[in-house]
């Protein structure tokens, strides 16, 4: 834009708040600049606006200017578009990717489908982790638990791999000597991680439920873990029935010797470290028997139905 002598605003300096509704006529938007001497004469910034092709790009919003503004820069100012305030989504650790997407879609806006494409649809091949096995069909284990900030016209796409690409950068700063030790790929330890998070409700107990993870896979016993079975089932319950235990899944634990074939959930860093450092003890079983969450852990049967025994009693 070229800016011309007689349009420069007079010397006296006047400065106000000048608000553009959508959709408002230049005309409406000019003789609101001269009611509050921003400019001298409405006509003549109009003709000026109309002249360099500015009216069709005018954008609605608050506008702080000043009498000693040009032509140019007023009309400079009012082509600005406004950048819409990002939006906090925060993804606690544990949430599986029906949740992930659950709370992405509440906080935009858009069809929770959108979100299922990404994190289990055919979307998954676009944008699917070095580490995840090719007959896997999800990213489940895979978006790292943390706060976000997201604009609301963000592709879902967008979303889920910035949330991969957490887990990537979150995956650099641990520790992986031991998974190396016992050749362990990343895939089975973000997969372990997964169940110590669902299973361990006291920190200090994930080292612990991480070592029976370990003690019973290399004693061949099953892993008997209910939070698998709840992801295998269509819907959570507050309680397993004997059928449910007898469901046919890859995720059903009870009846599956070793691994399920992916996480059953997005495990945080503190689940994943300690599954990259268990404690050095031999448990093989574990009961809850605290209503603060805590279990009790032990490498005899006897005990551990003795502890289960208790536990029913007290609850």
């Amino acid at each position: 834009m070229a800016r011309f002598a007689l349009l420069r605003p007079a010397t006296t300096i006047s400065k106000a708040v000048v608000v553009v509704k959508k959709g408002q006529s230049t005309a409406k938007i000019a003789e609101s600049l001269a009611r509050k001497k921003i400019i001298a004469n409405a006509y003549t910034f109009r003709v000026y606006a109309v002249m360099t092709q500015a009216e069709t790009e005018l954008q609605p919003g608050r506008y702080s200017l000043r009498s000693n503004m040009s032509y140019e820069e007023i009309l400079k100012k009012l082509m600005e578009k406004k950048k819409a305030l990002p939006i906090r989504v925060v993804i606690p650790e544990g949430f599986t990717v029906t949740q992930v997407a659950e709370r992405l879609a509440e906080k935009t806006g858009r069809p929770i489908a959108d979100f299922y494409e990404y994190m289990r649809g055919q979307g998954v091949s676009q944008i699917r982790p070095a580490e995840m096995p090719l007959d896997l069909k999800t990213v489940e284990g895979y978006l790292f638990p943390k706060t976000y900030l997201f604009h609301k016209n963000d592709h879902p796409k967008k979303m889920t791999a910035r949330l991969i690409e957490q887990h990537e950068l979150e995956l650099t700063n641990v520790d992986w000597s031991y998974a190396k030790e016992h050749d362990l790929s990343v895939h089975e330890i973000i997969t372990i991680a997964s169940l110590v998070e669902k299973e361990a409700k006291v920190p200090e107990e994930r080292v612990l439920m991480a070592a029976v993870i370990y003690n019973r896979i290399a004693k061949g016993m099953p892993l008997q873990i209910d939070a698998t079975v709840q992801y295998a089932l269509p819907e959570r319950k507050e309680a397993l029935s004997e059928a449910d235990l007898k469901v046919a899944s890859p995720y059903n634990t009870y009846q599956q010797i070793g691994l399920p074939p992916g996480p059953i959930a997005n495990p945080g860093i503190d689940s994943i470290k300690a599954t990259l450092d268990p404690a050095p003890v031999d448990y093989i079983y574990y009961v809850l028997t605290s209503p603060d969450g805590s279990h009790t852990f032990t490498n005899n049967y006897d005990e551990f139905l003795k502890a289960k025994r208790g536990a029913n009693q007290g609850s």
